[in-house]
């Protein structure tokens, strides 16, 4: 027995493999982790060493030319780079696609190890791998509890005189905004200080932020770390007198001496009792500030002398090594970064939930707020729903124009089951192979839904073909779907050729675009199983038979039709035919016409293709509501001329984010409003982020970083809209 009379024979069957193919499908596109673009894996090694105080020249001549020596034959090792900045060295190591990356960090690891001659006061390098995967998901910021909207309007009512000064905070377009308007305000009328939280200075709470912040959001299922920026970090400063150091004979050297070995837990050995062992351990390291004042340094004529004799111990912060400020307030940023392969969905549910968590709770009692500014879910809802649409949309147009040609609802609905049973098979197939669902596979799906039907079409209109000569539903089934499933199959294996190429390119593109390839040879894979098992067997059964009575061609022609609704799209349809075969018997009468019309479509699409050809560029940028600069400062400049840059910034692009959303004011300025806005300095270079109000005219926020090249002489100002895949800036 020929297969496909198999399939035709046994229909309860076929439906079973479709309801199976259908539920393991959803089943898989349920579970399957969903995320903005695929993983694209760049084999990155990361080098850091960090020599407090040093110069980058120091950095660069003792350390990292003395590493890259030995770094630079690593094996698989393709690309070196290094940078040097103050008290800190970095080497980025690149490999091949594919590498071993535990191997390559033991190797790595192995060759640092022969480099002997560090600074005596240099750390020992920190070795870590990193990926595309390493990109922040997540943003949050540190900063003061101010009033709630409620609170502020209570307030508003029981002090009827102060609603003026109120209105300019209520009606900020987000709460940064709201809180600098109050604390201007505040300023300028002190009845208005009463609604200001305890002066907190944010900055100093870094420690906090990493013990706490930090801490909870790592262990949350899926992330693989979480980051503090800003603020300072807390240490004991000794301020030596060095006069009466001298006094008492000794030096700079002895004071470090008896610090570094008394600041340490050493094993004290064990002791035996009876049967127990008892494990000592000598407490060493210091709790305290007073602690540190009572070492003894030396001992002249008796007497001890202690480091509170010759120096003040306090407790104090680090000097910073950068800052951040949103809306021209400083302030503290945490980033989360997630693991590879996880659900960007779930990490990001599971992590406003400890946001909210430590807001209710811990934040709320220290007077603090921990607020969401940057979410990546919000571009996975929007570009994936937006995909999802247009697949939705393209599967109905697909139906439509199969009911325009083939003026039947029967013919139709066999053929439109291809395309639910070919996509939710597609999910499935993606979920085998380890895929994420993303834009790119949606692409995919999006780009086959009109291939789908292809092959359904050919098999069914064969089968009408037998069908119209009078022979029964399970004969013309059976003839029709055996007389072109091999021209089917071919027709689908050319198109597979053109795909699956792509499966096997390891590089960047290859992995990128691996996904499109995956969706549509997945796609057109089951719709071919679906025209040689579901088409057949469903026309052989919803195909009404002829019956015993002799019926002439238009008798089963109006038996095909199906009902009377469908009459007037089959005279439409009719006139349509018609007119088609009168314009093709019209120019098949002449060779000149057969050749002037061949010339006028090749020249019209020639035309055509040459004013719609695109731009040519490795992606698209995508329409992600960020705008990101970088600002390189003249040489020479320190954190506070970068703080006084920053201020220059802020003040010039004030305009723009000190706004009110209804001012009819709006209209004339000659960019966009600005939603959200942040300033970041770090070692010599300075970020710049803008969101605008309006996501669509985010690209407009470009040229207005540009601007900032009139007003800070000597500094390279390069801005770019963040991509949808995270190209690099592109100056302009």
């Amino acid at each position: 027995m020929h297969p496909i009379e198999a399939f035709i024979r046994n229909p309860i069957k076929v439906a079973v493999g479709v309801l199976l193919v259908a539920l393991f499908g959803i089943i898989a596109l349920m579970r399957m982790p969903m995320q903005l673009t695929p993983e694209v894996q760049i084999p990155t090694i990361t080098v850091q060493t960090r020599w407090p105080g040093a110069s980058p020249k120091e950095v660069e001549q003792e350390i990292i030319r003395e590493q890259e020596e030995f770094l630079q034959s690593v094996e698989g090792l393709t690309k070196m780079t290094s940078e040097s900045q103050d008290s800190v060295g970095t080497i980025i190591l690149e490999f091949n696609v594919g590498t071993n990356m535990e191997e390559a960090l033991l190797k790595v690891n192995s060759r640092l190890q022969q480099v002997s001659d560090y600074p005596i006061d240099a750390r020992l390098p920190v070795i870590s791998a990193s990926s595309a995967s390493d990109r922040p998901i997540a943003w949050f910021i540190l900063s003061p509890r101010m009033p709630s909207e409620d609170e502020l309007r209570q307030f508003q009512v029981d002090h009827p005189e102060l609603a003026d000064d109120l209105e300019p905070v209520l009606t900020a377009h987000n709460a940064g905004l709201a809180a600098l308007r109050l604390r201007l305000a505040a300023e300028s009328n002190e009845r208005l200080r009463a609604l200001l939280p305890e002066e907190i200075d944010v900055t100093k709470l870094r420690k906090f932020a990493e013990d706490y912040i930090e801490a909870a959001f790592e262990r949350v299922e899926g992330v693989s770390n979480s980051n503090v920026f800003g603020g300072q970090d807390p240490e004991v400063q000794v301020i030596v007198d060095p006069h009466k150091l001298a006094a008492r004979g000794l030096t700079i050297t002895d004071v470090r001496h008896v610090l570094s070995q008394q600041n340490k837990d050493t094993s004290g050995g064990d002791i035996w009792e009876s049967k127990r062992r008892y494990v000592v351990r000598t407490l060493g390291q210091f709790r305290s500030p007073e602690q540190v004042e009572e070492q003894i340094l030396a001992i002249h004529d008796g007497t001890p002398v202690r480091l509170g004799d010759v120096a003040t111990v306090r407790e104090s912060f680090k000097k910073p090594d950068g800052f951040v400020r949103r809306f021209g307030v400083s302030c503290i940023s945490i980033n989360v970064q997630r693991e590879t392969g996880a659900n960007v969905l779930d990490v990001m549910k599971g992590l406003q939930e400890v946001r909210q968590r430590l807001d209710d709770g811990l934040l709320k009692d220290r007077g603090l707020t921990l607020t969401q500014v940057y979410d990546e879910t919000e571009y996975i809802y929007s570009s994936v729903g937006l995909v999802s649409q247009n697949i939705l949309v393209g599967g109905l147009l697909t139906v439509i124009v199969l009911l325009l040609f083939l003026r039947s609802g029967r013919s139709t609905l066999v053929i439109g089951l291809a395309i639910p049973t070919s996509i939710v098979g597609t999910f499935l197939m993606l979920y085998l192979m380890g895929r994420s669902l993303n834009v790119i596979s949606l692409a995919g799906l999006a780009f086959a839904v009109g291939m789908l039907v292809d092959n359904a079409v050919v098999v069914l209109e064969n089968i009408f073909r037998h069908y119209q000569r009078g022979e029964s539903t399970f004969t013309a089934a059976l003839r029709g779907t055996q007389e072109v499933w091999g021209a089917v199959v071919a027709s689908t294996v050319t198109t597979l050729a053109v795909f699956l190429p792509v499966l096997f390119i390891e590089e960047e593109a290859g992995q990128l675009f691996r996904d499109i390839a995956l969706a549509i040879s997945s796609a057109v894979g089951f719709s071919l199983l679906a025209s040689v098992t579901l088409i057949p067997t469903s026309a052989a059964r919803l195909l009404r038979d002829h019956g015993k009575e002799v019926e002439d061609h238009e008798q089963r022609l109006r038996r095909l039709r199906g009902p009377q609704w469908l009459a007037p799209l089959d005279r439409l349809g009719k006139r349509f035919v018609d007119h088609v075969v009168g314009v093709n018997r019209a120019i098949q009468r002449s060779t000149t016409r057969r050749v002037a019309t061949v010339a006028l479509l090749v020249g019209a699409s020639v035309l055509v293709s040459y004013l719609l050809w695109p731009k040519v560029e490795y992606l698209p940028t995508g329409n992600r509501n960020l705008v990101f600069a970088i600002v390189l400062p003249p040489p020479g400049y320190n954190l506070d001329n970068l703080m006084r840059l920053g201020q220059t910034v802020e003040e010039e692009l004030r305009p723009y984010w000190d706004v009110d959303l209804d001012d009819p004011a709006l209209s004339e300025l000659p960019f966009p409003p600005i939603d959200d806005f942040f300033y970041v300095a770090r070692g010599r270079q300075v970020f710049i982020g803008m969101r605008a109000v309006d996501p669509l005219r985010a690209g407009e926020l470009v040229p207005l970083a540009f601007t900032m090249r009139q007003k800070l002489p000597g500094a390279i100002v390069v801005a770019a809209q963040s991509s949808l895949f995270e190209q690099g800036l592109t100056a302009n």
